[in-house]
């Protein structure tokens, strides 16, 4: 489990990383890098959280 939680850390920082580059430099190439990286975060999130239903969801 611990490695599992180090990967997904890496990924966000990866994220970010690629976000910031893109603020930055305002190229595509970066936007894409920090789309397919949020891309790999939101599936990872999807997969951690894919059985747990939100409040917004129970209301």
């Amino acid at each position: 489990m611990s490695e599992k939680i180090s990967e997904f850390a890496i990924l966000v920082r990866d994220m970010r990383a690629a976000q910031k580059r893109y603020f930055d430099t305002r190229d595509k190439a970066d936007l894409f890098r920090a789309k397919e990286l949020e891309k790999k975060v939101d599936d990872e999130l999807a997969v951690i959280f894919g059985g747990v239903r939100t409040q917004g969801l129970l209301l």
